[in-house]
């Protein structure tokens, strides 16, 4: 018994024992860390909200602009939100999330504003060319000019077209 009361105090006068690591661990290729929004490129869909299956990532239509928000501490670093955004605002960081001791601590947020309808000054999600792309085989001048539009003043605008498109056929004209 003396012989183990020995020891146990030959180890405490003496200190750890473990040898501390050079720097930090390397991050393996390939790592999905917290998710980062690049509001520049936002344009407030909600798609990465509702992929998202743990209510990490959230959004709110405001109106005239949309309310993002990351914790860090629900994610499970799924990549889903990063995936489905048609825009490519979302990132994964190549490092873990920093300790913490409160939720929320590490939470991110930002406001992502829309811009004005150049008609009638209502808020319009923006519509960027790889979008513009992705959704029709050959993007027009109208094309363009319609997705800077806002919902009411599009629909005036088509409905305008189609009701001279239609005069004009009737008098053999083509548009």
């Amino acid at each position: 018994m003396l012989g183990i009361l020995k020891i146990i105090a030959e180890n405490l006068a003496t200190g750890p024992a473990s040898v501390p690591l050079p720097g930090s661990v390397p991050t393996p290729a390939g790592f999905r860390g917290p998710v980062t929004l690049n509001p520049e490129k936002c344009i407030g869909c909600g798609m990465c909200s509702y992929v998202c299956i743990s209510d990490a990532v959230t959004g709110e239509d405001l109106g005239k602009e949309y309310a993002w928000a990351y914790e860090p501490g629900r994610c499970t670093f799924c990549a889903r939100c990063m995936d489905c955004c048609p825009m490519h605002a979302l990132s994964m960081a190549p490092n873990p999330v920093e300790p913490y001791e409160h939720v929320g601590e590490r939470a991110e947020k930002h406001i992502v504003q829309f811009r004005e309808c150049p008609e009638c000054g209502d808020p319009v999600r923006h519509a960027s060319e790889e979008l513009l792309q992705r959704a029709f085989q050959e993007v027009t001048k109208e094309t363009r000019e319609l997705a800077a539009l806002c919902e009411r003043c599009r629909r005036s605008r088509l409905q305008r077209n189609m009701a001279t498109g239609v005069f004009a056929s009737e008098k053999g004209e083509l548009r």
